[in-house]
C-alpha cells in the first residue's frame, strides 16, 4: 500500500541565522554532556582553549561545573552534576 508522505507544518520556528566565528570555533572543540540534577537539564560543556578543563553552567539556574582534564583521563562522554 503506497500512502502519500506526511508533511508537518511547525509554526513559530526561527529562521536559520549566520553562525558567528566564535560559535564556529566552539563547535570544533571537544565537549562532554552534563545532566544538571539541580534543574533536570542536559547541556554540552566545552573544553577550555588551553585544554586543561571543561567548564560550563546550568542553562536554567547558572550553577557552574568544572571538570579537570587528567593525565589518564576517561572515555566517558556524559556526566551528572549532583
Amino acid at each position: 500500500m503506497n500512502e502519500p508522505p506526511y508533511y508537518l507544518d511547525i509554526s513559530g520556528l526561527k529562521e536559520p541565522r549566520e553562525v558567528s566565528s566564535e560559535e564556529s570555533e566552539l563547535r570544533d572543540r571537544p565537549w562532554v554532556g552534563i545532566r544538571f540534577d539541580c534543574c533536570g537539564v542536559y547541556t554540552r560543556v566545552y573544553c577550555s582553549a588551553d585544554a586543561t578543563a571543561y567548564r560550563g553552567k546550568c542553562p536554567r539556574c547558572g550553577r557552574s561545573v568544572t571538570l579537570r582534564v587528567g593525565e589518564n583521563g576517561t572515555s566517558a562522554r556524559f556526566f551528572i552534576a549532583e
